[in-house]
């Protein structure tokens, strides 16, 4: 880290970045932005993020506008399947986490739709057992971030697993997670606390039983 390369255009914005699927490839799923033409959807690299190319877009709901879609993240599935998951300020399922998914390797999508997740931004993560884990901020009661696991590869998800419920603020979220070789999940999240105006990053250890 003392050292970097200089910027590369990775063609779509979001804040969870990139993954790397198994053939390789690395896909980033989320939103063109200051461009002439504003697309959502997946850009793919196969040299390691050095040059990223359009792969493809994620087509809107029916009466949705696909401008009210933001800060994608995506996963691949054991089935191989490619999970992503969408910020919606829709009218419809307005604050909800959308979902598309891909079963040809990103090259099309599915319509988003609705899993019944309240909160947003999602980050995605594949856990050891091959179980997906998605956790999200959840900014109204009880308020702070939340989790849900899917055993059948994306196609639903479970009841919230609640990993911070003592927040005094709203502007709180974004969190990440990463699992440790001895299976305990670490989540780290951004929250704005009390007795400081200025945003503080906070994390928590825990473990995922069978759900």
């Amino acid at each position: 880290g003392l050292t970097w390369s200089k910027r590369y255009d990775s063609l779509v914005n979001s804040p969870h970045g990139p993954v790397q699927l198994s053939d390789g490839r690395v896909l980033y799923a989320g939103k063109q932005l200051w461009r002439e033409n504003p697309r959502v959807g997946v850009a793919v690299s196969e040299d390691d993020g050095v040059s990223w190319s359009w792969l493809a877009e994620i087509p809107a709901r029916e009466g949705d506008d696909p401008q009210q879609y933001h800060e994608l993240h995506a996963v691949e599935a054991a089935d191989g399947r490619l999970i992503a998951q969408i910020r919606n300020h829709n009218p419809n399922n307005q604050s909800e986490t959308l979902q598309s998914e891909s079963a040809d390797g990103g090259s099309t999508w599915s319509a988003p739709r609705s899993i019944g997740v309240w909160g947003y931004p999602s980050h995605l993560l594949r856990l050891d057992d091959e179980r997906l884990l998605m956790t999200y901020g959840h900014r109204r009661s009880p308020i702070g971030n939340q989790a849900r696991i899917s055993s059948d590869h994306g196609r639903t998800w479970s009841e919230p697993i609640l990993i911070s419920q003592d927040a005094t603020s709203t502007d709180l979220g974004y969190p990440t997670t990463v699992q440790r070789d001895d299976g305990v999940l670490v989540t780290v999240w951004y929250e704005t606390m009390a007795d400081n105006p200025k945003a503080v990053l906070r994390s928590a250890h825990w473990r995922l039983g069978a759900v």
